[in-house]
Formats: C-alpha cells, structure tokens, sequence
C-alpha cells in the first residue's frame, strides 16, 4: 500500500514555502529560499530556493502521467535573467520536498525554522522568534492588514519578476 501523502497548497503553506503569481500564470508558485540556512561566509537568502507549481497540463508524457505532479526548479536570483531557474523534476509527494530541502541545505527537515518564507539555521531562528516579541513588531504584526497583500501571511513579498512586470505595465500605460 501507498502511504506517500501528496503536496497540497495548504501543506506548501503550512511549512513555510511562500507564493507569487504573476499575471498569465495559471498556477501559484510556492518559493522556500535555502540560502540563508546554508553554513558558508556570504550567502545570501536569494542565492538558492526551491520553486514549486501545480502542473495545470494533465497529459500524458512519454510513459509518464503529469496528473497530480508538481514542477520543481532550483531558482537563484543572483543568477542572470535566464539561468535563474533550472527545473530538476516532477513531483508529487511531500516526502520529496522533505529530501531535496535536507539534501540542499544539510539542515534536518523544520518547518518551525522557516520564517518568513526562508530556511534558517537554528540559532537564526532562535533570533528571529526572540525578536518578534518586541513590542514594535508586535504592534505591527497584530495591526490592522490595510492592503490585500498583506492579509494573506503566506504571500511572499515581491520579486525582480514583479518589478519587471509593474515596468511593462507603466510603459504600456503611457
């Protein structure tokens, strides 16, 4: 028998993965940066992340049934524009996700030590949830969500693809 659980978007959110959509995309894009928990002397949270999206194409490939599957890209965005994403396969269990994020970081799968859309490393994460009792940051959390974007916790902030797009979209405007 099967015991394999398959990725849901609520399971994405659940661990910390965050999500984009641009227009003309069909599906949401779950992003979890890796490089920020990585041990080495400069790396940044941007260096490395694991892109997700549901596949909308339900055919067949070859000898193999995309339904059910997921996308899965290793995105860098200190890379150029056009190696940013390697796509490495089709997924479709959590268990998958589980082994390429230790795989990656050589950091035991813990989901409470993704924060705010990024792995880190224990003594981060400690930092950063010592940090958010302070009163300020309290204040803001708890505080009133004035814009639609702030209103859904698991939405991650904006990428160089949403700069890009708000550009085109100025220029068309003009």
């Amino acid at each position: 028998m099967n015991d394999r659980i398959p990725i849901t978007e609520g399971w994405l959110k659940g661990v910390g993965f965050r999500w984009h959509q641009l227009d003309r995309q069909p599906e949401m894009h779950w992003l979890l940066w890796l490089g920020g928990g990585i041990d080495g002397a400069g790396t940044s949270f941007e260096d490395l992340g694991i892109e997700i999206a549901s596949c909308a194409y339900t055919g067949q490939t070859g000898a193999r049934n995309l339904e059910g599957s997921w996308f899965c890209w290793l995105r860098s965005d200190t890379a150029h524009r056009y190696s940013r994403f390697l796509h490495i396969r089709h997924i479709r269990f959590q268990d998958e996700v589980i082994h390429l994020v230790e795989a990656l970081s050589g950091l035991p799968w813990k989901p409470e030590n993704h924060i705010y859309g990024s792995l880190h490393a224990q003594p981060q994460a400690d930092r950063i949830r010592a940090e958010w009792q302070r009163f300020d940051l309290r204040m803001l959390r708890d505080g009133y969500k004035w814009r639609e974007i702030e209103k859904d916790d698991s939405r991650g902030q904006a990428l160089p693809d949403h700069m890009e797009e708000a550009e085109k979209s100025r220029g068309r405007k003009r």
